[in-house]
């Protein structure tokens, strides 16, 4: 989506939150930008406002946004201005028109002189399209790349946007679209998270209208035993009323593609379902992902030995493995998938992510053809945190500073670890090991050397790091 038009979003979302004078110091700290970039902003803003809606800048008290009551609201506005926006209505324009316009043409659809969308182009090509590897031509203006790269690129950028431009897709009944998956989550008693279900449900149209050009994927069919899955004899049937619908012919690729996104959505059983969490244990045994998921149960267990390994757990790492056959038959697709989770896990988790990452190293000796990228690890990061069980332990806090600060780094350490810690800060007499048995310390916590042998020792910063809040979680998995 436009970084521009996200900051504008964020500008009158904040300043519309009270109806009072906001200063450039607060709007600076909000949004991350400067003073300079947030008047530029407002100027660009307000040339896109309807009359009923203004913003004021003052010297000395700073910004109010004003707006008569009887105005749209400002989800309303804001729609307006992001559907008028030039990079969403280019791109839009490229992906609709079926019929290839000159950059003259073009031009007159954008209202621009043709110049300045040269200047668009290049500015695309060098910037925002450089990372999904796309690129837009000149003389005839289109986007050029890999058709995986394409789809991809237009699934988020539709994603993103319909919180402000609603179901794009002019030839695509939304309805009859979710409807056919509706009836796909019948035909399995399953029901798809609702996010999950909608971004199903544009994908899905982005695929009919590329295929309706005749734009399609290109993968190995042979690469995952397509017609053992789940979804095999469901996504038949929708490919089937597709082809009747839009009298387009669905290559095999493209229906094991389709299947391969209907599968790796989010979904879950049905409460009271005939599928009980044992019944869908026995529907991997046969499989590859079975033999996989094991040999990980295996090396997870001596790293994490409170590992709850329910047969709910041990479903999703089956699930985990069948996911990453399927993106290895897509390995285009899979190259260019990524978690808005990643850059958070990898800093939030940190010590987890890094003890996995090590695990499927080890794995991947076994199998190695099997590929996985950060992608992966942040799911199965996610996967195994969720079902880590400390246990309840008591530990004495030794903080050795000139000011008296136990009680607020041993408030700190709760508030991040939970209240599977109780945390001692009473001074003893003497830091034994007879007094640890005494009080019944499980372990210290400390910012100074100490020297016991019948507790385990944390060392931490006087003010604790991640690293060190993710040492004493570690003692509490013992």
């Amino acid at each position: 989506m436009d970084k521009g038009f996200t900051l504008a979003s964020q500008l009158l979302t904040l300043l519309d939150t009270e109806h009072r004078w906001f200063t450039l110091a607060e709007v600076e700290k909000s949004l991350g930008i400067s003073d300079k970039t947030i008047r530029k902003m407002v100027e660009e803003i307000s040339k896109q406002l309807p009359p009923t809606v203004t913003i004021e800048v003052s010297r000395g008290k700073g910004i109010i946004l004003r707006r008569d009551g009887r105005s749209e609201t400002m989800s309303e506005v804001i729609s307006s201005m992001f559907r008028q926006t030039i990079f969403y209505r280019l791109m839009n324009v490229l992906f609709t028109n079926v019929d290839r316009l000159s950059v003259e043409e073009l031009a007159g659809v954008m209202f621009m002189s043709t110049s300045s969308l040269k200047k668009l182009i290049v500015q695309l090509n060098n910037n925002d399209l450089k990372a999904y590897k796309l690129r837009i031509t000149y003389s005839t203006p289109m986007i050029k790349g890999n058709e995986m790269n394409i789809r991809y690129f237009y699934w988020k950028l539709y994603c993103d946007a319909y919180e402000f431009t609603g179901w794009p897709f002019a030839n695509v009944d939304f309805a009859y679209i979710n409807q056919l998956i509706t009836n796909t989550e019948n035909e399995k008693n399953i029901v798809y998270f609702i996010n999950s279900k909608r971004r199903l449900s544009f994908l899905l149209a982005i695929v009919v209208e590329r295929v309706a050009q005749g734009k399609c994927v290109k993968i190995d069919e042979s690469g995952y035993p397509w017609e053992k899955g789940m979804f095999y004899m469901p996504v038949k049937s929708l490919v089937k009323s597709l082809e009747e619908k839009f009298s387009i012919n669905f290559p095999k690729s493209e229906i094991c593609f389709i299947q391969s996104q209907v599968s790796l959505s989010q979904y879950h059983y049905y409460e009271g379902s005939e599928i009980t969490p044992m019944k869908e244990v026995e529907l991997h045994k046969d499989k590859e992902e079975y033999q996989m998921g094991n040999l990980l149960l295996k090396l997870l267990a001596n790293v994490y030995p409170n590992l709850e390994k329910e047969e709910r757990f041990i479903l999703e790492i089956y699930a985990f493995f069948d996911k990453l056959l399927i993106d290895n038959a897509i390995p285009e697709w899979m190259m260019i998938s990524k978690s808005n989770l990643t850059a958070y896990v990898q800093k939030e988790c940190q010590q987890l992510y890094q003890e996995l990452q090590t695990c499927m190293q080890t794995w991947s000796k076994a199998y190695p053809a099997v590929l996985y990228n950060h992608f992966h690890l942040t799911k199965l990061t996610l996967i195994i945190r969720s079902s880590l069980r400390y246990k309840r332990k008591k530990a004495f806090l030794v903080i050795g500073e000139e000011f008296s600060i136990r009680h607020y780094i041993a408030d700190l350490i709760k508030k991040e670890i939970g209240d599977q810690l109780i945390i001692n800060t009473s001074i003893m007499k003497g830091l034994s090991d007879e007094m640890m048995q005494q009080h019944q310390i499980d372990f210290v916590i400390s910012n100074i050397p100490v020297t016991l042998q019948t507790v385990p020792v944390v060392i931490i910063s006087t003010i604790p790091s991640k690293r060190d809040l993710d040492n004493i979680r570690k003692e509490l998995l013992i």
